[in-house]
């Protein structure tokens, strides 16, 4: 009994959280993965004999959208199968056949049968893929059959791409595959796939034969085949793990932390699936680190969204975002690691070159400095460099933006006084020495009074032009007969420069420091404010004041009172001239806004404007939830329809989730005085 160990509190909350997670998969409806390593295998066939047998037990099943493709077995299979229509969506003038999700949750089977997992969506669909349909139907209860290839696992996507030269653009997260409660590999042997290629039982004809070209070689089909099983072999040993945690054996957690950083590198995708495909194998904790540079602020709306797509990759792999600020990204790296105490790197490489064919020092020769201790896998980069850091090269409109029209004044003024002050010192018969420092400490205020690099290096070049014409002889001239003053310019130049430089630098991180003690302090008041909130109208202005001054949108906040959604509460971003308001108040709560915010309600998921689930809407819509139930719901009305930054959209979340525990409160206290009421009644 007393060389037993207990174990830890850590380890008996992992073990909690995980009960928690296993009952409520148990609510929830099971999911069933018929996979194969490439078309033709006889994944949709499998599934048709399944359902067979479900009905053969007297199980309630449907069919909601099954491609036979032109297989006359796959199609006899259908024969006697209760099947959904399907939701025929217009798109370009074409009518075309999708899964109805509407008709498939009023139908509501015991199982139903969606083929293709990683299908995308036809625009005007509720949902963008059909793994997100899918998820609904599961959250309704419904047990889903379904298939999928090996090529479209999110974290394969290179691996795949490598053998077989194609990047698959039709991709689900892995965390939708790891969630079913079965997998079944539709295994056949690759010389029998490929004679069922040659038969035409896969493709036809032409198509038939450029595959057997391309694809279908018995190199790349043994290669994804091998793939296929070592996925799998991954899954039972991750369910393993899984069991441990649950049932006491073995030890609770690996305790590895793995950490990747997001770019808006175009190789920044690989090194992410590399590392999510570690923190799988290690049954790891995985985030993603964004550093955020004055480089990246300033860069062009391509690079930006090329960051946001990773970002949305690491979450889609299971990975938590985490954002930090800072120019020095190697230390900013390292100091997030130190305190989050990650065990793994993953990073990428590139093989940069300077002048002589030099190799410039890499970010993770610099993380080394900081973190010798860290295991660094390093991800090479095939591209050689191109593109490995378009976010530092900035364009001319962009180094001249946020300049203020006064600046370019302030500057010559700065200048003109400057060098009144160095007539002054000459006057008096000084050194060129303070004259030079009358010039400097021009060129350090044009810094600390101006925005941006541009007017501090102009007064830099300025300064020596000026001391050259009214200082050095001959005067009035640019030229000079002392053989020692190219290089006084020289030296008055770069020191000019570096002053500029250090001030602008030192300006920018008081204005980042600015920006950051302003939305902590929003948040601060926002919770403070709302702790003293007694009803859900004010709950409902104070968090649009907090939100509208963290971001100017118009925001609408849907309220739920006794199961019942009240009516919206519409607070109009600034700037809106008072004749428009009533037209704009029709179109935020029209009739198809508010079926997005009935959705939200329900499902509990955001949706709406920049999401995948109905993306046409005016609005983002953002569920206030507690112990998923959704007790309000708050739209933001975005600019040209522009993504959330990361920063702003975890404080925007932060202050949704103080209000969900004052709305508990709120309703608790209702529901008390409803109770009181009764038993004095």
């Amino acid at each position: 009994m007393g060389g037993e160990e207990r174990p830890s509190s850590r380890e008996m909350l992992e073990k909690i959280q995980v009960e928690e997670e296993m009952a409520r998969k148990k609510e929830m409806g099971q999911l069933k993965i018929f996979l194969g390593y490439a078309a033709g295998t006889g994944k949709t066939y499998a599934m048709l004999q399944a359902a067979g047998e479900l009905k053969k037990q007297k199980i309630d099943v449907v069919a909601g959208y099954v491609e036979p493709h032109a297989r006359p077995e796959t199609t006899a299979l259908l024969e006697g199968l209760e099947q959904l229509p399907f939701l025929m969506v217009d798109y370009k003038g074409v009518k075309i056949r999708e899964f109805d999700l509407d008709a498939a949750l009023e139908r509501h089977p015991k199982v139903i049968l969606v083929d293709e997992l990683a299908h995308t969506n036809i625009p005007g669909c509720r949902h963008s893929k059909r793994y997100q349909d899918i998820e609904e139907l599961l959250e309704h209860g419904i047990n889903v059959y379904t298939t999928v290839n090996i090529q479209h696992l999110e974290s394969l996507n290179d691996n795949v791409a490598s053998i077989t030269s194609v990047m698959v653009r039709e991709t689900i997260p892995d965390r939708v595959f790891d969630r079913a409660s079965q997998v079944k590999l539709v295994d056949i042997e690759p010389e029998e796939l490929i004679e069922r290629m040659k038969e035409g039982k896969i493709y036809q004809g032409a198509q038939a034969q450029r595959a057997l070209q391309n694809f279908f070689t018995r190199d790349k089909l043994i290669a994804l085949r091998e793939i296929a099983l070592r996925r799998m072999a991954d899954r039972v040993n991750h369910l393993a793990e899984e069991e441990k945690k649950i049932f006491g054996a073995g030890e609770y957690s690996t305790g590895e932390h793995v950490l990747t950083c997001i770019s808006p590198a175009p190789s920044n995708a690989k090194v992410i699936r590399t590392a999510a495909r570690l923190a799988y194998a290690f049954h790891a904790e995985f985030t993603a680190l964004y550093v955020e540079t004055r480089y990246l602020q300033n860069a062009d709306e391509k690079v930006k969204k090329r960051r946001d797509e990773n970002m949305r990759l690491a979450r889609s792999l299971g990975a938590k975002v985490a954002t930090v600020n800072g120019e020095d990204v190697s230390r900013q790296i390292a100091e997030y690691a130190k305190v989050s105490n990650v065990t793994k790197i993953v990073m990428g490489r590139t093989a940069h070159r300077i002048l002589f064919g030099q190799t410039r020092k890499t970010l993770v020769e610099s993380l080394n400095q900081y973190a010798p201790n860290l295991d660094v896998y390093v991800i090479p980069d095939l591209q050689s460099g191109i593109g490995q850091r378009p976010y530092t090269i900035i364009k001319a409109g962009k180094f001249l933006q946020g300049m203020k029209g006064t600046d370019f004044w302030i500057m010559l003024g700065m200048m003109a006084v400057s060098t009144a002050g160095g007539l002054l010192l000459a006057h008096f018969q000084m050194t060129e020495a303070n004259i030079i420092m009358a010039y400097l400490l021009g060129v350090m205020l044009t810094a600390i009074f101006t925005q941006g690099y541009v007017c501090s290096v102009l007064a830099s070049i300025l300064s020596v032009i000026l001391f050259n014409y009214f200082f050095t002889v001959p005067v009035h001239s640019l030229q000079a007969y002392d053989a020692s003053y190219p290089v006084t310019f020289a030296m008055m130049f770069t020191v000019s420069l570096l002053t500029s430089w250090n001030m602008s630098k030192i300006q920018k991180q008081n204005e980042e420091n600015a920006k950051r003690a302003y939305r902590t302090e929003i948040l601060l008041v926002n919770s403070k404010k709302l702790r003293r909130a007694k009803s859900r109208q004010q709950v409902s202005d104070d968090l649009a004041v907090q939100i509208q001054k963290l971001m100017q949108f118009t925001v609408i906040i849907y309220m739920k009172k006794d199961g019942v959604i009240q009516m919206p509460s519409i607070y109009l971003r600034s700037g809106i001239e008072n004749g428009g308001e009533e037209g704009l108040r029709a179109d935020y709560t029209s009739r198809s806004e508010q079926a997005v915010v009935k959705w939200v309600f329900e499902n509990g998921h955001r949706a709406g404007c920049t999401t995948h689930t109905l993306p046409n809407a005016k609005a983002i819509y953002l569920p206030v939830m507690e112990d998923d139930k959704v007790s309000a719901v708050v739209g933001m009305v975005l600019e040209e329809r522009r993504e959330i930054a990361v920063f702003e959209y975890n404080l925007i979340s932060a202050m949704l989730d103080e209000a969900a525990l004052v709305l508990e409160r709120i309703q608790k206290m209702e529901d008390l005085a409803k109770s009181i009421s009764k038993n004095t009644s």
